[in-house]
């Protein structure tokens, strides 16, 4: 358990009123270098893909390998790598024949590259070996940079043109889009805080802030995203602060509406007919100014739409579904009656 509790939490823990707490300005950190470019890296990763496409357990050992860092005059720098599958839908092989993986790399041995400063890092691969699979994982990809547009409070992510290399030699090599995504301790401590493993399960509303809250959402609902909770930390990271506040910070975005997986199906209990069906999943909080967040959002359309229309690894008709898909978004924040119809009347009760 946490050492102490606000007061308005101990009373949102008690079910007694208590009005949301906001959290501090916090004053962030540097981002890492990694994360600070937006060019696509090149790499390419020697390991045993044919033993790791058989490791579909939660906790598998890792794998020895290398990672080479290719220069734009193809020049190469090699690193040790290790190597071990993750996740937990996507590791199952009836989902992905390709595994989503965590590279292990030696932080002493990076000074000078890309990679300085990080240790264990999360991948996000093409999960099958097609052309569409591999534009959702762009599409993901372009879904942690809109919000990194919204909020410095966000997972970095950097694309990568990735080959991968069995050392086995029982598979030929494959070229793929993928990109890594920031270490949770990296990212909290880049917030000014921790993420408690030993917190508890449930966050009490009352320790986010109403501002990150309505911030979150709102992008949730422009990703058509349902597959998430702030407070049943499902799909989000809870960033604790010394002041007692709690940011919420989101990932794992490949169930949304904007990406459209093959193999995403939505909540039962939404009544949607996909996932491209858009739901508002925020809460009823005291205190939100709706007006003042759409304009927030509708401030940042050009620039989100630049992100779309400038990336080069996204295909010409996987852009225009995109930017199709977020012009509906567009559309209902300009609408008063869609507003108040589709998300201001649909928050959920706490």
């Amino acid at each position: 358990m946490r050492a102490s509790l606000p007061v308005a939490v101990v009373l949102a823990l008690l079910g007694l009123p208590a009005s949301p707490c906001e959290a501090a300005a916090q004053e962030l950190g540097a981002v890492a270098p990694l994360f600070a470019d937006t060019e696509p890296l090149r790499l390419r990763i020697e390991a045993d893909f044919d033993q790791l496409k058989d490791d579909r357990d939660e906790e598998n050992e890792e794998r020895t390998g290398l990672l080479v860092i290719l220069g734009a005059d193809d020049s190469e720098l090699h690193y040790p790598l290790e190597v071990r599958t993750r996740g937990r839908f996507r590791l199952q092989s009836r989902t992905c024949r390709f595994p989503p993986l965590r590279l292990d790399v030696r932080t002493s041995a990076m000074d000078g590259t890309p990679f300085e400063g990080q240790d264990k890092l999360k991948l996000v691969t093409h999960c099958r070996d097609s052309d569409r699979y591999e534009q959702n994982t762009v599409k993901e990809y372009l879904v942690y940079r809109i919000y990194n547009l919204m909020t410095d409070r966000s997972f970095g992510a950097r694309l990568a043109r990735i080959t991968y290399t069995d050392t086995s030699g029982e598979d030929d090599p494959v070229e793929r889009w993928g990109f890594v995504i920031e270490a949770e301790e990296a990212l909290a401590e880049r917030l000014g805080g921790v993420v408690n493993e030993d917190g508890p399960t449930f966050i009490p509303p009352a320790m986010v802030s109403t501002a990150d809250a309505i911030r979150l959402t709102l992008f949730q609902y422009m990703v058509g995203n349902t597959d998430f909770s702030i407070y049943q930390q499902h799909n989000v990271v809870p960033v604790d602060h010394p002041d007692g506040s709690v940011t919420p910070v989101p990932y794992d975005f490949d169930w949304t509406g904007l990406v459209d997986a093959p193999y995403a199906r939505p909540d039962p209990s939404l009544n949607t007919r996909n996932v491209r069906q858009r739901v508002f999943r925020g809460l009823c909080r005291v205190g939100i100014d709706y007006a003042a967040a759409y304009a927030d959002l509708l401030a940042k359309r050009g620039a989100i739409t630049a992100l779309v229309e400038s990336e080069q690894a996204l295909s010409d008709d996987e852009r225009e579904d995109v930017l199709d898909y977020l012009e509906d978004f567009w559309e209902v924040l300009e609408d008063e009656g869609d507003v108040q119809r589709e998300i201001e009347r649909s928050c959920r009760s706490v």
